[in-house]
């Protein structure tokens, strides 16, 4: 008994969540498809892999992969949530972005319905930068962008559409679970069709052609 009450006093590691760990080979997966994924539930997260667009690449901290969220919809942004049935700390993360420069970023922390925490910074698709938030004892978090009057479009993607933020090394107090089976790339890619990501790739590929 002793042991035990020993153990539970310990303060839990933490735990960096990298993407590597997933087969981007085909350019990149939904990551909503995989959850719970490292005992988290995704929504409205893709990851991707080197050479994909400039500025994804740049936002890649640890090789080959990193995530992105889904940017906004003809301007109205798009929130993507990271949660758990356990309370957890975010401690912190490297951000940045695929197209825009100057782009304002808010990140929000939940426990339950009420809003503990909100942090909101400025990223580029120059290279992730990496910032602290110390969010604790939280269940959800949000994250979406906002476009200003700052904002610059360096890659020319278009007024909307592209607001995509990138995220890699993320620091948590870990929730409970181990990382997901990774479906098989063909698989992925079906279940990504339609994703404002691959939007994005076609949209590129289509200005270098």
């Amino acid at each position: 008994m002793t042991a035990v009450v020993i153990l539970a006093a310990l303060p839990a590691t933490a735990s960096v969540i990298n993407f590597d760990d997933i087969d981007a080979s085909g350019g990149f997966v939904i990551l909503d498809t995989l959850s719970p994924y490292h005992g988290f539930d995704w929504t409205n997260f893709s990851v991707y892999t080197t050479n994909f667009l400039p500025g994804f690449d740049n936002g890649i901290v640890s090789s080959p992969n990193a995530a992105s969220t889904a940017g906004d919809s003809g301007g109205s942004p798009i929130i993507s949530t990271i949660s758990s049935t356990s309370a957890f700390d975010f401690v912190s993360a490297y951000l940045g972005a695929g197209w825009y420069d100057g782009l304002d970023v808010t990140v929000e922390g939940f426990n339950g319905p009420t809003e503990d925490f909100s942090k909101t910074v400025t990223v580029d698709t120059e290279g992730a930068q990496l910032f602290t938030f110390n969010f604790d004892d939280i269940d959800k978090l949000e994250i979406f962008s906002t476009v200003t009057g700052s904002t610059t479009d360096p890659y020319g993607c278009g007024p909307s559409g592209c607001s995509q933020v990138t995220l890699d090394n993320l620091t948590f107090t870990p929730a409970s679970g181990p990382p997901p089976s990774v479906p098989e790339p063909s698989m992925v890619g079906i279940a990504g069709l339609g994703f404002l990501a691959l939007a994005a790739f076609h949209r590129a590929g289509a200005r270098r052609s």
